[in-house]
């Protein structure tokens, strides 16, 4: 059964949306996105989440009884209710994820699910070419690139994921993950890129909004995988407190000691801070409001 395109948006008004495929490209798209999922499912062994581990090879994170609030079940089952995409530059923007599935005999849906980033945008902002029949031709109108995996998958209420990280920019997981413990700041202040002079008055600092982002910053794995310059240098351009010192020759981040700092810290090491491609404004993005400079 040939499969529909859907997107997930942060329009209320349109927070879901289908984009009209021909014939040609939706029979792609079923091969390419069932191939996908085969690869997705390959996982031997499924672990409960629980906001800490992080899963080796062949393993798969789940979150089961996960509230569909925004009803992607509805779409796949009556797609012809569901509006068009707006083909503007605006519209690409307010995406956060695409997704897919179908029902199988008993009526069950499953859906298929990739996050979203600006990255995949063919913007029509500027001149955008693509090579065809041995030349080069120019991309007409806005589109997007699929990505080559599977984000996440959703079936009878179980959620399935890789990548806390990369399914949390589709949907509000907070409910689902644990505060860190004492026993998981302590573990945050003793990474060695972090410096921390007082670890007492950081557990006291420590309230549920600290704890939570210290577990989704352990969780991403960001410290690990961001080299210190690359975030000192995004830092900089926010204004946000990264101050540094250098141990045994490496570079270590120095942890604030006063909340609202340390707050600003976590909050950037957390990705909540972003630079808007159209307007050029610093943005925090659970509000959306613009970020002072000052």
């Amino acid at each position: 059964m040939p499969l529909n395109l859907f997107a997930l948006t942060n329009e209320p008004s349109k927070r879901i949306v289908k984009f009209d495929l021909t014939n040609e490209v939706q029979t792609d798209l079923t091969t390419y996105l069932t191939s996908q999922e085969e690869s997705f499912d390959q996982a031997e062994e499924e672990i409960e989440f629980d906001g800490k581990y992080k899963p080796d090879n062949g393993e798969v994170l789940y979150i089961n009884n996960y509230d569909d609030i925004d009803d992607l079940k509805s779409a796949i089952d009556s797609p012809l209710g569901i509006d068009v995409v707006e083909p503007t530059e605006d519209f690409f923007h307010d995406i956060k994820a695409l997704f897919t599935g179908y029902a199988d005999d008993d009526g069950n849906v499953k859906v298929l699910l990739q996050n979203f980033d600006r990255r995949r945008i063919i913007s029509t902002n500027g001149l955008s070419i693509f090579h065809s029949a041995n030349v080069y031709k120019k991309v007409e109108g806005i589109g997007l690139t699929v990505d080559y995996k599977l984000t996440a998958t959703l079936e009878d209420g179980k959620l399935k994921f890789f990548s806390f990280h990369n399914t949390r920019q589709m949907f509000d997981l907070s409910e689902y993950y644990k505060e860190a413990t004492d026993d998981d700041v302590l573990e945050f202040a003793g990474l060695d890129i972090v410096q921390t002079v007082d670890t007492d008055q950081l557990i006291e600092m420590s309230d549920s909004w600290v704890r939570r982002k210290i577990s989704l910053i352990q969780q991403s794995g960001i410290l690990q995988n961001v080299p210190i310059n690359e975030m000192k240098a995004v830092a900089t351009e926010f204004n946000i407190p990264f101050a540094t010192v250098t141990e045994d020759s490496d570079e270590v981040i120095c942890i604030p000691d006063n909340k609202s700092d340390l707050k600003k810290l976590l909050r950037f090491l957390d990705e909540d801070y972003y630079k808007s491609p159209l307007s050029k404004t610093n943005f925090v993005t659970n509000s959306k409001r613009a970020l002072s400079t000052q």
